[in-house]
């Protein structure tokens, strides 16, 4: 999709993906991890090390000049575009024109492309199935468009195990009978679940109600891209799904109870409205696992321009989640499109560790005080790098 004319390894051409610790680095290396996960990077630049602090990491094998591209990640999973943002980011290269509207607009699936060829791909990459289920999110949020504005309170306490169990648990029920309702369209001659060995499965009016009483409730658009992105990348390639499950987990990924309560929602939602293919994939289990790996292992998606300073969403990348955190990165990344470059922003002496920074271009300006609030906000760790450490860092 991407082609590249130089002999750079990606992800796709890799042996194996991996996660990114939680914690930031430059700790000595254990060990070499003899036995890497699904999708982990490989190249005659760096090896993957086990450290005492923070789970794996990435060391120079070698000498590295300043500038020399070490690694291309071109294996997005799941991404999400904010919808405020829709209108002047392409849905497929996340390219963006300082603000102005972009010239295709395909509103059956609320997604604008800059050109012709990127909508075709994102056609493509998203197949038949997953263009269908998008048309289906769209028509249900075009009703009910103004019921994500509201703005959500910060620092609020993260929901615990027992609190998430307790939510995804209280739907149970409802989510059953939906689904029961939703195989009921299904042709009598594919012989699925809504038959038993006493005949077909009768709807009933209670049926029809919690199918109605999910669509009525507010709706979180954001949350609902987030879940469809990651369930149409599973259905359209299973043999990668090892890729996210090897990602390090949050436990408890929500932001707030409100968070938590949106993805709920937009879990009966989906059920309700989504392609028939796709519900066996539309679970709490894979929606909350989706959130778990994503939580500290996502990159935000922004302008190219102005050091990054407009944040119009995010995707995960597995490959490059090896890299860990420095407040004075030695790699620097860039985006192309939906490929992620990493360079060697200094000349890199072997056995260093590799470290990109999570923060953007103005955080990178902050005192250390501020950027440890950050960093431990966002990402979960106390930032213990070199620059942290020195003194005025």
């Amino acid at each position: 999709m991407y082609p590249s004319n130089d002999s750079t390894l990606t992800t796709a051409s890799s042996a194996c993906s991996t996660s990114r610790p939680s914690s930031a680095s430059s700790a000595p290396p254990i060990e070499f991890s003899k036995s890497l996960p699904a999708g982990a990077p490989s190249t005659p630049f760096f090896e993957i090390h086990d450290t005492p602090t923070a789970g794996r990491a990435v060391f120079a094998t070698r000498s590295i000049a300043e500038g020399t591209l070490l690694w291309r990640s071109d294996d997005l999973t799941l991404s999400v575009l904010l919808r405020e943002y829709r209108r002047e980011v392409c849905g497929q290269c996340f390219s963006y024109d300082y603000g102005r509207d972009l010239p295709i607009r395909d509103q059956s699936v609320g997604f604008a492309f800059c050109s012709k060829e990127c909508q075709e791909v994102w056609k493509q990459w998203n197949g038949d199935v997953g263009v269908r289920a998008w048309i289906a999110v769209e028509t249900l949020v075009k009703k009910r468009s103004k019921e994500d504005d509201e703005m959500v309170e910060a620092n609020l306490p993260r929901p615990t195990g027992k609190e998430i169990g307790s939510a995804w648990g209280g739907v149970e029920a409802q989510a059953s009978l939906i689904l029961t309702a939703r195989e009921a369209e299904r042709p009598m001659s594919e012989g699925l679940a809504d038959e038993t060995k006493d005949g077909p499965v009768q709807i009933t009016k209670q049926h029809r109600k919690a199918l109605q009483r999910a669509l009525q409730q507010k709706i979180s658009p954001d949350v609902m891209s987030f879940i469809v992105s990651g369930i149409v990348w599973r259905h359209n390639s299973p043999q990668d799904w090892d890729k996210v499950l090897v990602l390090a987990d949050d436990t408890t990924p929500y932001h707030s109870a409100d968070d938590l309560a949106a993805f709920v929602r937009s879990y009966l939602h989906l059920l309700a409205i989504l392609p028939l293919p796709l519900l066996p994939l539309t679970t709490p289990e894979t929606i909350f696992l989706l959130s778990s790996r994503d939580s500290h292992n996502s990159f935000g998606i922004r302008s190219l321009e102005d050091d990054g300073s407009e944040f119009f969403g995010y995707g995960c990348w597995p490959a490059a989640s090896y890299f860990n955190h420095s407040c004075g990165p030695n790699i620097e990344k860039n985006r192309e499109g939906r490929v992620w470059n990493f360079r060697a922003g200094s000349d890199i002496e072997a056995g260093e560790e590799l470290n990109i920074t999570y923060l953007s271009g103005e955080e990178r300006k902050l005192s250390r005080g501020e950027r440890m609030q950050t960093l431990k906000r966002n990402w979960g760790f106390e930032c213990s790098c070199r620059r942290c450490g020195a003194v005025g860092g």
